[in-house]
């Protein structure tokens, strides 16, 4: 293209950027930029006038469009129509990318879980918008490079991205199965490697100690707010106890069920793909707490929502737990509700006996990852390689022992 795209930022930048100051389109590729909405600037040469001027747009593919139709014009006079590639006509196989990411979502609704599907619908959502902005209409004009520059536009982590991949290559392939498209252009695409992605899927998951989750349990005692119920410390107590002793996600916890616990005590924290569901025990004292509440507030033991969105539901209990939080501390990691669940992971591989595989089965998690991610809290790992350092050095030569004198009293 003979004409340039830079960005201006503005003095009200909403990212902080400096007055004046120029970026690229290659410049907030990188990670850590913060976006804003300054303007792009269109600059170069047409029949021998250089001008730049403001193409009016934030997002980098609608100003190349602008760009692309000042340069088709030839001049910089006349209005700026952006240029779009010609609609398609629909033949017996094409399908509208409208139409395959509203029958994908449709479907996938009957298997995956309500957070499952927000995340595929927010995840397709984007799609549609981004293939506005080129100008797709039909779900077979995707290609590798078109996959390669939507990814490049969100403005996530790495790891962040990488499972952002692993949702969009089920909808080309689903694409694949019904015949709208030959091949699928994400599996082109692979994910980036690096020495941040290995440390990112190795890092090792901060459980609370047992010192931590005391000095919840005090917070508890001083805790009391109003909400649609006047929610106590008992039912922060609950909460928290219910969350350790089964390793469930916050909105599991939330929308708790006395359906999910068997007479026996057992609670069904999963259900596999094959359809059978896992259980874990909580003990007798938990049980009781939870038909307590039962008694209380009905079947779901922290009380039925109005809402149906999963985030409002959750987001309330995210506030009460961080006043819990803020009176227990302070912390040297930042407490989160997911750290309820390695902690579940670390109270059982503290057991003897318990197996990587017995902890992988609860999580819904492969041994590998666990072993990853707990490893300083397996014992059987260490015990191991204990014995085989015990095993290997046994009977190798050793020096004349003999007693040091001198020493320190």
């Amino acid at each position: 293209m003979a004409l340039s795209l830079y960005r201006r930022h503005r003095r009200e930048c909403k990212a902080g950027h400096t007055h004046q100051n120029l970026s690229s389109e290659f410049d907030e590729r990188k990670r850590g930029w913060k976006r804003c909405e300054c303007p792009i600037v269109v600059s170069g040469t047409l029949k021998r006038t250089f001008r730049r001027q403001s193409t009016g747009k934030w997002e980098w593919d609608d100003a190349r469009a602008v760009a692309a139709g000042i340069e088709a014009a030839g001049s910089w006079g006349g209005e700026i129509v952006p240029v779009l590639e010609p609609l398609p006509e629909a033949g017996p196989h094409r399908y509208r990318i409208a139409e395959a990411t509203k029958m994908f979502l449709d479907e996938l609704q009957q298997t995956a879980a309500f957070a499952t599907h927000k995340k595929y619908r927010l995840l397709m959502a984007r799609f549609v918008k981004f293939s506005e902005q080129r100008g797709y209409i039909m779900i077979d004009q995707w290609e590798p490079i078109d996959v390669r520059q939507f990814r490049s536009t969100w403005p996530v982590s790495p790891q962040t991205a990488v499972r952002r991949m692993a949702m969009l290559k089920p909808f080309f392939e689903y694409c694949v199965s019904n015949k709208w498209i030959e091949s699928n252009p994400a599996r082109a695409v692979k994910n980036p490697k690096g020495r941040e992605m290995t440390n990112r899927g190795n890092e090792q998951k901060l459980p609370f100690t047992d010192d931590d989750i005391t000095r919840m349990y005090k917070a508890c005692d001083e805790y009391e707010t109003t909400y649609r119920h006047k929610w106590t410390g008992e039912d922060m107590a609950d909460f928290i106890s219910l969350s350790i002793y089964t390793g469930l996600r916050i909105s599991d916890v939330a929308l708790f069920n006395i359906e999910r616990m068997q007479p026996s005590g057992e609670i069904r924290v999963r259900t596999t793909k094959a359809g059978t569901h896992v259980y874990t025990w909580i003990p007798a004292w938990l049980q009781e707490r939870i038909r307590a509440r039962v008694a209380k507030h009905g079947h779901y033991i922290f009380g039925s929502h109005t809402t149906k969105s999963l985030d409002v539901i959750t987001e309330g209990w995210r506030r009460k737990l961080n006043r819990v939080w803020e009176k227990s501390g302070p912390w040297k990691e930042p407490p989160t509700p997911h750290r309820f669940r390695h902690t579940f992971a670390r109270i059982l591989l503290q057991k003897p006996g318990v197996t990587v595989r017995d902890v992988a089965e609860l999580l819904g998690n492969t041994e590998e990852m666990v072993k990853k991610r707990y490893s300083a809290w397996v014992p059987e790992r260490q015990a191991r390689l204990t014995k085989i350092l015990q095993e290997a050095f046994d009977d190798k030569p050793k020096p004349k022992l003999l007693a040091i004198l001198g020493g320190r009293t």
